[in-house]
């Protein structure tokens, strides 16, 4: 809260009489310190944020590479770090298809409608992503 700068507070009679000490700056400034409020020297704590948290792992990208080995790699990455991340299931989809880049991204937005709903869960996002890779 700050403080009304219309009505300063008083200066005590102590400080009025006495202009020409030398102590008598500090001592006002010390006086008028005591009137502005103590901002907290700490810093609130971040928000916890999943995808920062799923981030942090340094997931592997999926390009769309046709090699079953590789989709393979990808999605045992992405499930490693789901489970340790704690990703709710009905995140996982759309954390995960960040990770995709190139052809696999450019399929995933041809498909993006049935992306959509609580119905399309991870494991049917994994099914229709190995049916085409």
């Amino acid at each position: 809260m700050l403080p009304n700068f219309g009505q300063m507070p008083p200066i005590p009679s102590k400080l009025t009489n006495n202009i020409g000490d030398p102590n008598y700056w500090p001592a006002l400034v010390a006086e008028l310190m005591k009137w502005i409020p103590q901002v907290p020297t700490e810093t609130p704590p971040k928000k916890d944020n999943l995808a920062d948290r799923v981030a942090q792992r340094k997931p592997k990208v999926y390009n769309g590479s046709y090699d079953p080995v590789v989709l393979d790699k990808w999605i045992r990455g992405m499930e490693k770090i789901f489970t340790m991340v704690e990703v709710p299931e009905k995140k996982k989809v759309n954390i995960g298809t960040y990770y995709l880049t190139d052809e696999v991204d450019i399929w995933c937005n041809t498909i993006k409608d049935k992306l959509i709903g609580p119905k399309f869960t991870w494991n049917k996002f994994l099914r229709e992503l190995t049916e085409k890779f």
